[in-house]
């Protein structure tokens, strides 16, 4: 029987190992341990080039499936069952394969040969199928990167395959998350940084897109800092910023203030240091550690949301990232085939798409409009602030408020505890969890969070804030309101 070897479009064969494709199924249908080393290789029967190769790895499949005996005499009953017999070249064909083979000795190697031929005809037909939407002049050339990133992430995932791993092996590392554990009771995400949020949340999980939101002047950007900071300079994960708000130099003059934390943002920005060109160098000496390879920050302004999941998923080949954090949605671009309420949308599916394909967590800021200011009383936000943005509310796992009772002049909260250095987390959507209420500390001039009862908390209680540039707190020079109808 002649295998089916057509040209592709460009005229060539596609790269196959035939007489390698028969070895193998001839193996497996020879011997047990054969049998189950080509099962456990092949996730997938279009590995196999020839058309007839693949219902014969099918109905092995299914006959593993249903825990049958794989044979040649059961392949063919399996083939004649399926309708597909005579299409690979009925009983003698499937009966030669087992004559091909002399030993089995050499199979993992065959297997392997076998699936390096089938990636590089993957690889093949991706890049043809992107050659031709990159002539189309109608395509969206974001889209095209977005889809040449996605389809080499899917062949990856094609043919990897994890080791097997002796208990001896993870024996150490086991024992090692144990302790961690133990030390962070119920923490099975990336630590925040805030006792209670860890708690609350089991820390940011993978795959979980958050939505950080809140109107101006609540701390957005300074709670984004500071939970990329825990990650990267506390527990050693590489962090991804994408940042369309601030260039990547006042992020981290705003990382400096938070690590030193003896001048304000503002302070630093205007150069008013107390020591003049010495303490510069004092200064730099304290924040060492943000001298570091796993804070990765990206400012491109107005990003599509294409660009940033191809952004990300090389950042993830890499650097391996644990943690994307975005600032902020209303800045980046979508699908704008309709209206701004439906390009938000596309940017909240993007941004979901991609915790789950890269399996780390994306926090995403998001801004509130005016709505909260005109409702009066507290200002406090709530999930329909969030409903004119399209579907970030269906999308999010996580959904957050952050409010300060500070910004607006109510110094107690509901249970007389002042208000005074504080941030409230309110956890208005929690897919995995129930919603409720983190209070935190949290001096804005400098964008330091602690935990309330440390020694911190009691530090800032003795502080009186920025006073060089007036008595408006720093994130009021820090965020205008731009006041974006979503």
């Amino acid at each position: 029987m002649a295998t089916a070897t057509k040209p592709n479009t460009v005229g060539h064969v596609p790269p196959h190992a035939a007489e390698l494709e028969k070895a193998v199924l001839g193996a497996a249908m020879l011997e047990e341990r054969a049998t189950r080393t080509v099962l456990a290789t092949f996730q997938d029967e279009k590995a196999f080039y020839d058309l007839a190769h693949q219902h014969i790895f099918r109905a092995m499949r299914a006959l593993a499936s249903a825990g049958k005996a794989i044979d040649s005499l059961t392949v063919v009953a399996q083939l004649r069952e399926l309708g597909v017999l005579e299409r690979v070249g009925g009983a003698a064909y499937v009966a030669g394969l087992t004559l091909r083979v002399n030993s089995s000795a050499n199979l993992e190697t065959h297997c392997r040969i076998v699936q390096q031929y089938y990636l590089r005809r993957t690889v093949i037909n991706l890049g043809l199928r992107l050659s031709q939407h990159g002539y189309d002049e109608a395509a969206d050339p974001l889209d095209l990167l977005s889809e040449a990133q996605l389809g080499l992430n899917n062949v990856h995932r094609s043919v990897e395959g994890r080791p097997v791993q002796s208990a001896a092996g993870v024996y150490d590392a086991v024992f090692a998350q144990l302790l961690a554990a133990v030390e962070n009771p119920g923490l099975t995400g990336i630590p925040t940084g805030i006792r209670e949020l860890n708690t609350a949340t089991g820390g940011w999980q993978d795959s979980d897109l958050v939505i950080m939101a809140a109107r101006p002047g609540m701390g957005k950007t300074a709670a984004m800092l500071h939970h990329a900071r825990t990650a990267a300079l506390d527990h050693g994960k590489a962090v991804a910023i994408f940042s369309m708000e601030m260039p990547t130099e006042q992020l981290i003059t705003r990382m400096i203030a938070s690590e030193t934390g003896e001048y304000t943002n503002a302070e630093l920005r205007h150069g008013k240091l107390r020591g003049g060109a010495e303490e510069v160098g004092r200064l730099r000496t304290l924040a060492e550690r943000l001298r570091t390879d796993k804070l990765l920050i990206d400012d491109t302004p107005g990003l599509h949301i294409a660009q940033l999941r191809a952004k990300a998923a090389r950042l993830k080949a890499e650097h391996d990232i644990a943690l994307v954090l975005v600032d902020y949605i209303q800045l980046m671009k979508g699908e704008a085939k309709g209206s701004r309420e439906q390009e938000i949308g596309s940017i909240s599916r993007g941004l979901k798409e991609m915790a789950k394909e890269l399996n780390v967590p994306v926090i995403a800021l998001a801004q509130l409009s005016r709505d909260v200011e005109k409702r009066g009383g507290e200002h406090r936000p709530k999930l329909s602030d969030l409903r004119e943005s399209g579907s970030i509310e269906q999308d999010a796992d996580l959904i957050i408020f952050l409010w300060r009772g500070e910004y607006y002049d109510i110094t107690e909260y509901s249970d007389g505890a002042s208000t005074a250095n504080t941030i409230l987390y309110d956890l208005a959507k929690h897919r995995s969890g129930a919603q409720g209420e983190v209070i935190t500390g949290c001096t804005m001039h400098n964008g330091r969070f602690f935990d309330l009862g440390s020694a911190d908390a009691e530090y800032a209680s003795l502080q009186v804030g920025p006073t060089q540039l007036g008595a408006l707190p720093a994130s009021k020079f820090d965020e205008p309101d731009n006041d974006l109808p979503f």
